[in-house]
C-alpha cells in the first residue's frame, strides 16, 4: 500500500470523525441561547477554555516538528479562526440568521475550488457536490423569508473565506505538532484577538453563562475540535469541508425540535441534497 494513502480503515475513521465534530457543532444552541451572553463574550470565554482544558492532552500527543513555519501557521490558526468567529457573528447580528449562516457555509465551495491549486488535492466531484449541498441548505434556510442585507451577506462571506483558509492552515499544522496541539494553542491566540470585543460588551458572566459557556467548550470546542482535526488530516480538505454540511443540517433539526422553529417541506428536500451530496464526495 502506498504510505502517503491512507488505510480504508483508516479513511473510515476519519470521515466518521469528521461528521461526528461537525454534527456536533449543529447542537451550539443548546448552549448558547442558555448562557444568554452577547456573542464575543460567549467566544471568548469558549477560546479560553478549550485552550486551557486541552493543555493536558498534549502530554498524550507525540513530539512536536516546531520550525518557523509551524509557528507561522499556529498564528495564522488562530487569526483564521477568531476572524472567522467575528464576522460570523457580527453577520447574524446585522442580517437574518438564515442568510449568514447560507453565505459562511459557501467555505466548503470555496475550498474545493481552492483544494486543486492549495492542496493538489483533486476529489471527484467535488465543487458540483459543494454547489448542490449549498442550493440544499438554502431551502432548509430559505433566506428569502427574511430581509437581505448587504453588510451581513458580505459579513458572513468573510467568515467562509476565513473558514477555509483554516481548514486548509490546520491539514498543514496537524502533521508538525498535533491535533490537541493546533486546538490548544491556537485557541488562546484566537482569545487575544476575540478580547477587545468581549471587553467592549462590558458584560461579566454570571455562574449559569458560565457554566453553559464552559460545557459548550468542552464538548463542542475542545473534544470535537480535536476529533475534526485528526479526521481531516487523514480525508483532506475537500472532503472535510463537505462533510462539515452536518452541522446546519444538525442545527435546523435542533431548532425544530428545542425550540419549536418550523420545518417545511422544501427544507427535507434540502436536507436530502446535502446528504446526498456529502455522501458522494465523501467516498475514497
Amino acid at each position: 500500500m502506498n504510505p502517503g494513502v491512507p488505510s480504508s480503515r483508516a479513511y473510515a475513521l476519519g470521515t466518521i470523525a469528521v461528521v461526528a465534530a461537525a454534527s456536533s457543532w449543529g447542537l451550539w444552541s443548546l448552549f448558547v441561547r442558555p448562557a444568554a451572553l452577547p456573542a464575543m463574550t460567549f467566544a471568548l470565554v469558549v477560546f479560553l477554555v478549550m485552550g486551557v482544558v486541552t493543555l493536558p492532552a498534549v502530554r498524550l500527543e507525540g513530539p512536536a516538528t516546531w520550525s518557523r513555519r509551524a509557528y507561522v501557521l499556529l498564528v495564522l490558526n488562530g487569526l483564521w479562526d477568531a476572524t472567522n468567529v467575528l464576522t460570523f457573528f457580527a453577520a447574524m447580528q446585522e442580517t437574518t440568521v438564515a442568510v449568514a449562516v447560507l453565505t459562511h457555509y459557501l467555505a466548503p465551495v470555496l475550498v474545493a475550488v481552492l483544494a486543486p491549486l492549495v492542496d493538489r488535492e483533486h476529489v471527484r466531484g467535488a465543487i458540483p457536490g459543494a454547489i448542490i449541498a449549498c442550493a440544499g441548505l438554502a431551502l432548509v434556510l430559505e433566506p428569502w423569508h427574511g430581509r437581505v442585507d448587504v453588510l451581513g451577506a458580505a459579513l458572513g462571506t468573510a467568515s467562509a473565506f476565513a473558514y477555509a483558509g483554516n481548514v486548509f492552515t490546520v491539514r498543514r499544522l496537524a502533521p508538525l505538532i498535533g491535533a490537541s496541539r493546533v486546538i490548544s494553542y491556537h485557541s488562546f491566540i484566537a482569545a487575544l484577538m476575540v478580547a477587545p470585543f468581549a471587553f467592549d460588551a462590558g458584560v461579566v458572566p454570571g455562574a449559569r453563562a458560565l457554566a453553559w459557556s464552559v460545557g459548550g467548550a468542552c464538548v463542542l470546542g475542545a473534544l470535537a475540535g480535536v476529533v475534526y482535526v485528526r479526521g481531516l488530516t487523514i480525508i483532506g480538505a475537500s472532503r472535510a469541508a463537505m462533510l462539515a454540511y452536518a452541522e446546519p443540517v444538525v442545527a435546523v433539526v435542533v431548532g425544530a425540535v428545542a425550540w419549536g422553529e418550523p420545518v417545511g417541506a422544501l427544507a427535507l428536500v434540502g436536507v436530502a441534497l446535502i446528504v446526498g451530496s456529502g455522501v458522494y464526495v465523501a467516498k475514497p
